[in-house]
């Protein structure tokens, strides 16, 4: 009895206790970044469901109305003409309602254009303070994007806070970078950028500054009579559809998550 005790009470040895350091250790290396992962993964799907809810809030209102789309001053001004948006809309690449810019050591930067972005996309127009492609972004969680837009269209108006977006002076005080108080998205990686940096931009000729993403919007299918929407993120100059092959350029995330409505399809022709 007296020696089954002893060996109970000896313990581990300093060699059995560093092997399951050891063990412990590469356990945590693998398992750490896999849970990391898994976590910005979720804020990326959450992310991506603003998509689903302002495509719906805009199919919506052309269940009530097939004209919906044209309800907004910059149409019904006579500045475009319904019928020139729709075959804006029914373009492989769509139109572009605003830019995102996104850069590892600033905020992230919403503007209506920008002359590096391709031009005969660019819609910022439609957005003004009313209508509903205003009333879609509100309804879907991008509060104070439209006001961003309609302030930086009102001369230097985009250069002061406003009650629904901030202004953050850079470069030294020559430019400002202005984004929503009520966050557009949670994940790194629209926030921050790709792990890889702006270094790794390849689809955006030799901008090595922002990586510009666009919401554009298409006719589902690019068919006019689909009288329904997609909406993606997109590269500068990338297409919400090719009419061939019905792939599309749309953002594809590290963790592998589709910034398109159209589905993984609208992701296939991705590259960064």
């Amino acid at each position: 009895m007296k020696g089954k005790t002893r060996r109970c009470n000896q313990g581990f040895t300093l060699i059995e206790m560093m092997v399951v350091i050891i063990i412990m250790g590469f356990l945590a290396a693998i398992a750490v970044p896999i849970a990391l992962g898994a976590i910005e993964r979720s804020r990326e799907n959450i992310d991506r469901t603003k998509l689903f809810y302002l495509r719906e809030a805009l199919n919506r209102a052309l269940v009530e109305n097939e004209d919906a789309l044209y309800n907004c001053a910059y149409v019904t001004s006579g500045k475009i003409k319904s019928d020139t948006l729709s075959q804006k809309l029914a373009n492989p690449s769509g139109i572009q309602l605003f830019i995102i810019e996104v850069r590892p050591d600033q905020p992230t930067n919403v503007q209506g254009k920008h002359s590096s972005v391709t031009a005969n996309t660019e819609m910022s127009s439609l957005l003004g303070k009313s209508g509903t492609w205003y009333d879609a972004l509100r309804e879907s969680g991008f509060n104070g994007v439209a006001d961003i837009i309609a302030a930086r269209a009102n001369g230097d108006e985009w250069k002061h806070e406003g009650a629904t977006f901030y202004s953050v002076p850079y470069n030294n005080g020559k430019d400002f970078r202005t984004y929503p108080k009520e966050p557009m998205f949670i994940s790194r990686e629209l926030n921050y950028g790709k792990s890889s940096g702006l270094s790794g931009i390849s689809s955006q000729g030799n901008n090595r500054t922002n990586y510009r993403l666009t919401m554009s919007f298409q006719w589902s299918g690019g068919d006019p009579n689909s009288r329904s929407v997609e909406v993606a993120l997109l590269p500068n100059g990338a297409k919400m559809r090719d009419d061939a092959s019905g792939k599309g350029g749309a953002l594809l995330t590290e963790h592998g998550v589709c910034f398109s409505t159209y589905g993984p399809k609208g992701c296939e022709d991705y590259h960064y």
